[in-house]
């Protein structure tokens, strides 16, 4: 009986490390979003902005050619995954900033957006022509705040707005920011915007135009001098070999994908009709400037 407890006690043990061994394969998507999270798992979903529609679409072509486990968690707990794991681990949505970079891989780019406005209502708008340059742009935000000292603006906690923007962003007085986390950060912060608990919201202009539910808000929106025209988001991984096998078919999926006119309209569909023809001249000539010559 001994010998046969040990034996059994053995095959658990094998089948224990063949699973894992297993498990380690997949590639594991982690999601801080709520809504990213119930579109990519349940295949019958429909996206409701441009991330969701565009991964979705990558993770769709992707087939099953790569096994994938979306899981939910936050950024937090997902990034010190990722510096951890042995195996793929990934999450969606990210733009490559300079110290991203340096302890992870990124996709080519899965969506486009306009970059980030600042809003702020239209009883602010004679008090704004002080912090304007020329071409009628903020001038910076640290600069703003030293003329508007009493005044709030919502930002995402553990969101990047890029490089740019979260470089000034570090330059704004603690006082000013009003930092807020949550399953669907955009949900919240355009909420404490939209209900005036704050005086002003950095937003992507599609993400604005979704969560104002398409009705004209009286609100003024600016550009930041300077700053980026087009914010990229890409699929980001730890640094591995699965991982990087990942991205190579991600990539390859991209390149495919990036004239046709589901990618296009995974896009448009959630702009106004007035920014449809620029946007697609953008991937565009993307694809000409980066895909084309980079594979010349």
């Amino acid at each position: 009986m001994g010998w046969c407890n040990k034996i059994q006690q053995t095959l658990v043990l094998l089948l224990c490390i063949c699973v894992n061994a297993h498990a380690a394969q997949k590639v594991h998507i982690y999601l801080d979003d709520q809504l990213d999270f119930e579109l990519f798992k349940n295949a019958k979903s429909k996206p409701e902005n441009i991330a969701g529609a565009t991964n979705k679409l990558v993770f769709a072509y992707l087939g099953e050619q790569t096994q994938v486990v979306f899981t939910k968690a936050s950024f937090n707990r997902t990034i010190k995954i990722m510096e951890n794991a042995d195996f793929p681990a990934c999450t969606v949505n990210k733009i490559d900033t300079v110290d991203r970079t340096s302890k992870f891989l990124f996709s080519l780019p899965v969506n486009f957006y306009w970059s980030h406005k600042l809003y702020t209502f239209n009883n602010n708008k004679t008090n704004m022509a002080a912090v304007l340059n020329e071409k009628g742009e903020i001038k910076s935000l640290p600069e703003m705040f030293k003329a508007f000292q009493n005044k709030l603006i919502v930002i995402a906690d553990n969101f990047s707005y890029g490089d740019f923007l979260d470089a000034q962003l570090r330059k704004v007085d603690r006082q000013n920011l009003v930092i807020r986390g949550g399953s669907d950060h955009y949900e919240t912060v355009h909420r404490m915007f939209i209900l005036g608990r704050v005086d002003f919201l950095l937003s992507y202009p599609a993400e604005f135009h979704r969560y104002s539910n398409n009705e004209e808000l009286p609100v003024q929106s600016y550009h930041i001098a300077n700053a980026p025209k087009v914010v990229i988001g890409h699929i980001m991984c730890n640094k591995n070999a699965l991982s990087e096998k990942f991205i190579a078919q991600v990539n390859s999926v991209l390149i495919e994908l990036y004239l046709s006119q589901e990618f296009i309209e995974a896009h448009t569909d959630y702009l106004p009709a007035t920014e449809h023809s620029a946007l697609e001249e953008y991937i565009k000539q993307f694809y000409e400037d980066k895909v084309i010559k980079n594979n010349a």
